[in-house]
């Protein structure tokens, strides 16, 4: 085995040439441009050390609360560029899950058992789908926050794309065996390099027990019900082995990807009236109506049909123009009373006296 170390850690970003157009940068949520899915990462705690072998068996748990269980789209990992076979700049690597539910042997074993097992798929490929394979380039290596000591790159991520089931035509088991249950339930995969060679790289157990979830650096879901990557084993050849003995426990170091719907964007908040308001009238009156900050320029010549709420303080001034040429008509007697009461009517003379 080795040991790899580093100083600095960058990360890249990597578009799929799958139907999807993914962006991947500084470890956060990888979004699905062409459709409203998101590719959430678990990220390992930062190694200090990483030992090189050739590959590993792990599995994935869902949370108890997650009542539909997450689909794995792809796995970030650490491949020793030192390790690759000489004069040759590329390696292959290889992606299976388990066809059932579960873990990949029986959970109760003990640390190196020679006694048979109630159920081990190790070493039987009849047992398991390949999901992903491809190549690996010496220039596809970056460096990665999941390790701390590395002096170069040694981080691959599997292209979204590339990470799917592989099957015969008209081949159809019936499961999904990049889903991982719902409820707690778990899914096994099998990661190597082809061929075999030492240069995969996890990190050794400390004090962590096989199956049980090794501690995360964040990211996945802010809700409480991200999965949970759990404590393997490393495979020291490939194809992996049936001897139970040639497994010792290891721990994943990288990123799990998996699937989520991408939550909707907040809606935007204008900080400034609109420089159009709408003229057409509303079904339902406004909460709040507006209020002028100043009276108007031109006050309207129609009457109110309704008297102010905010009545003026002094009262208003009616100023009645009069004309100098105003004629006023008296109404004055004609004729004048006798003593006896008959009415006699005025002379002219009388009258304009």
């Amino acid at each position: 085995s080795s040991s790899s170390t580093s100083s600095s850690s960058t990360s890249s970003s990597s578009t799929s040439s799958f139907t999807r157009s993914i962006i991947y940068a500084n470890g956060q949520i990888v979004v699905d441009n062409s459709t409203s899915t998101c590719h959430l990462p678990l990220r390992t705690l930062p190694a200090q050390s990483t030992t090189s072998s050739n590959g590993i068996l792990f599995s994935i748990r869902s949370s108890p609360d997650d009542p539909i269980g997450p689909t794995i789209t792809s796995f970030g990992f650490h491949v020793d560029p030192n390790g690759f076979p000489r004069g040759n700049d590329t390696v292959r690597y290889e992606v299976h899950g388990l066809n059932y539910e579960g873990y990949y042997a029986d959970p109760t074993r003990q640390e190196f058992q020679l006694e048979p097992l109630s159920y081990d798929y190790r070493g039987d490929f009849v047992h398991w789908t390949k999901v992903s394979s491809g190549i690996i380039a010496r220039s596809d290596l970056k460096l990665d926050s999941t390790t701390v000591t590395v002096v170069e790159g040694d981080y691959f991520q599997i292209p979204f794309g590339e990470f799917r089931e592989f099957r015969s035509e008209g081949e159809d088991t019936g499961v999904d065996v990049t889903r991982v249950p719902p409820g707690g339930g778990s899914r096994s995969f099998y990661l190597t390099l082809v061929p075999t060679i030492a240069a995969f790289q996890y990190r050794e157990p400390g004090e962590w027990k096989l199956n049980e979830a090794i501690p995360l650096a964040g990211d996945g879901d802010d809700d409480g019900t991200a999965p949970s990557i759990l404590l393997g084993e490393g495979t020291v050849e490939y194809p992996f082995p049936d001897t139970p003995f040639l497994y010792a426990p290891k721990a994943f170091v990288g990123r799990v990807f998996y699937e989520r719907p991408c939550p909707s964007h907040a809606p935007s908040a204008s900080s400034a009236p609109s420089g159009r308001p709408t003229t057409t009238s509303s079904e339902r009156p406004s909460g709040r109506p507006s209020g002028s900050s100043g009276p108007s320029g031109m006050p309207s010549r129609v009457l109110s049909a309704v008297p102010s709420g905010n009545p003026s303080e002094t009262p208003t001034e009616l100023v009645v123009p009069v004309s100098s040429g105003l004629n006023l008509a008296l109404g004055l007697e004609e004729c004048e009373e006798e003593n006896d009461g008959e009415e006699v009517e005025l002379s002219e003379a009388e009258r304009r006296a």
